[in-house]
């Protein structure tokens, strides 16, 4: 047997958040409140997900508390936008940067040699950037859905490096975030490694099968400058993330 209860992971409600100076809401209500009201300004965060969780569902949570620049590197904007709307997110505040796009149909279809065209695509984000720089927006959050996309593309890590040294100036310079979303499984633990300690903050989303039940897990074990969130968090991917509070009783 069992006692359960579930909670929204979202603010539903219009009560006052205490938010520390220098943090910036995840948007994410209950995590927000163990963390005084949010992530470091100027975070790195490495967003590493099993895909099975429906990892997605927290990129688009993430990106509504404010203006988001959400670079897709697998599917066009359009069908993320569509996946937005069927869960009736708002996307107004959303500008995509189409680098699905802009790599397999035009650097790759231009090019026969695959590390040439990785390489201009990593130029063109980093043109992209120091563009981000000389415009007036701050306190917006950058997605990378996802940086994985980069890893697999072969890149070594002294480019990955000099890429992350740039997005990392310009969230710093105003007041951002940046997500990078890495999916479980896929690359070498060494560059793993490497990606967690160059990022500030760590959101590790995993899934654990118990009998015939799968539960996702949430945890945030590297936060800089702050007190970590060890203890898994349970939650329920619905049409919205939902906390699951359910206390086994032998």
């Amino acid at each position: 047997m069992g006692e359960s209860k579930v909670e929204s992971l979202f603010n539903n409600d219009d009560r006052p958040q205490a938010i520390e100076k220098g943090r910036l809401p995840t948007g994410i209500d209950i995590l927000d409140r163990n963390i005084s009201g949010g992530l470091p300004v100027g975070a790195l965060v490495y967003f590493s997900a099993d895909p099975k969780s429906m990892p997605e569902v927290f990129l688009y949570e993430l990106s509504t508390p404010r203006k988001t620049y959400y670079i897709t590197t697998h599917k066009s904007p359009r069908y993320i936008k569509r996946n937005m709307d069927e869960l009736d997110f708002k996307c107004d505040n959303v500008e995509f940067i189409d680098l699905h796009h802009e790599y397999y149909n035009k650097l790759l279809s231009a090019s026969s040699d695959r590390n040439v065209a990785a390489k201009k695509l990593v130029a063109y984000i980093i043109g992209w950037l120091d563009g981000l720089k000389k415009k007036k927006d701050r306190g917006f959050t950058i997605v990378f859905d996802s940086f994985s996309f980069f890893v697999e593309l072969g890149i070594d890590i002294d480019t990955l490096k000099r890429l992350l040294d740039e997005v990392y100036e310009v969230i710093n310079e105003k007041d951002s975030i940046c997500y990078l979303m890495m999916v479980k499984g896929m690359h070498h633990e060494s560059v793993e490694n490497c990606l967690q300690y160059w990022c500030d903050v760590i959101f590790d989303i995993d899934i654990e099968r118990k009998g015939d039940k799968i539960a996702n897990k949430l945890a945030l074990p590297k936060i800089r400058g702050m007190t970590p969130v060890t203890d898994y968090i349970k939650f329920k991917v619905t049409d919205r993330i939902t906390i699951d509070t359910s206390r086994d009783i032998a």
